[in-house]
């Protein structure tokens, strides 16, 4: 069987979708002697340490011509029996495919997303939906979000979740530990966030339980970790008017090398968003044995299982406790370090290369 697969996002630094995607390619790499793949990358994007991986160069045009018009030539060109996409499918494909559809934001909080982008996923995802030989979703949660936004049956929806980097796992050495706090100039103590700058990802309440510790006599930092996404400026303004000083610092977006030693380095890691598919974020610190609060969105609350705090996303009181308890209670400490690598040790890339496998062949 031989799959192309729409990996334009690898070396966008587009976040989630880049990272499930290299993911992917990788289990696939390893653990799918039998798979012949195709990566479709823009020109001069590379994907190093694959073996078995063969690309496709598409040029750099917007998804408005690479998804009709290159992604199909693409398929034929290498003669694919399937096609992989994101989201957004040709409307005329040659070959059957498949579509990862990583949450639904879009429909239930449609105030989080730009207008021209809800506009464009409303339009066209219940067609890429119908035409499907089959659609990935990353939870149990979203499956059933999918099927009941769309009506999409149920039994033709896949759970293929992403498997944790190994990088993650490793221990980090004090060496490394103290060169990447001295790359980002970060301090000894602080709490981390890894991810856009959006509002869905609710830094506003988590920037305003931070504020507090203050009076609580704790030293630490808020460190966030990411690029500026959509909305970023509403997200922004509420963070400011707080006045941190050096006790927030960002550092835009970090060298994916460096991420699995800066969430070792964080004394815990908080992703309290307001809505996720997945939330690889959480798995990667929980990897790293770092204490991670966590959102009790759905999602969320699915993937970190008992190797994180969960707290209500919506109430800065209980991100507040939250924060506490992750940074002085030492017997939660210990526990969140001994049962996140083994949670997260339950995502792997022979897993999602088997599911992924599975979703392909009933796909033909």
């Amino acid at each position: 069987m031989r799959v192309a697969i729409d990996a334009h996002a690898i070396g966008t630094g587009a976040g989630g979708n880049e990272t499930y995607m290299r993911e992917l390619l990788f289990a696939l790499d390893a653990h799918a002697p039998n798979l012949d793949v195709f990566a479709l990358m823009h020109h001069g994007a590379r994907i190093e340490g694959a073996t078995r991986l063969k690309t496709y160069a598409l040029a750099n045009v917007p998804s408005a011509l690479r998804v009709p018009l290159q992604l199909p030539v693409a398929v034929l060109r290498t003669r694919s029996d399937l096609l992989h996409v994101q989201y957004n499918a040709p409307p005329v494909c040659p070959r059957p495919y498949v579509v990862s559809i990583h949450d639904v934001g879009w429909v239930h909080h449609p105030e989080l997303f730009p207008p021209a982008m809800r506009g464009r996923l409303n339009a066209l995802t219940p067609g890429t939906l119908r035409r499907a030989a089959r659609v990935f979703a990353l939870t149990e949660a979203i499956r059933r979000e999918i099927a009941d936004a769309y009506g999409t049956p149920i039994e033709k929806i896949d759970v293929v979740a992403p498997g944790v980097d190994p990088r993650y796992f490793a221990q980090a050495s004090t060496d490394s530990l103290a060169a990447v706090r001295a790359k980002y100039g970060l301090p000894d103590e602080f709490v981390l966030y890894v991810g856009a700058v959006q509002p869905r990802k609710n830094l506003a309440r988590l920037a305003e339980a931070f504020a507090r510790l203050k009076d609580r006599g704790l030293p630490h930092a808020l460190v966030i970790a990411g690029k500026q996404g959509w909305l970023a400026d509403d997200a922004m303004k509420p963070i400011a008017a707080l006045n941190l000083g050096d006790r927030l610092r960002f550092t835009g977006y970090v060298d994916a090398r460096d991420l699995p030693t800066l969430m070792a380095a964080a004394a815990a890691f908080a992703y309290v968003s307001i809505y996720e598919g997945f939330g690889l974020p959480v798995l990667e610190a929980m990897a790293c044995g770092t204490p991670v609060l966590a959102s009790s969105a759905s999602a969320i609350r699915e993937v970190a299982g008992d190797g994180a705090l969960c707290v209500d996303a919506l109430s800065v009181d209980a991100i507040e406790d939250g924060l506490i308890r992750v940074l002085t209670d030492s017997n939660l400490r210990e526990s969140l370090r001994r049962k996140g690598p083994l949670r997260a040790a339950q995502f792997t890339r022979e897993s999602m290369a088997r599911a992924a496998v599975r979703g392909y062949e009933k796909a033909l």
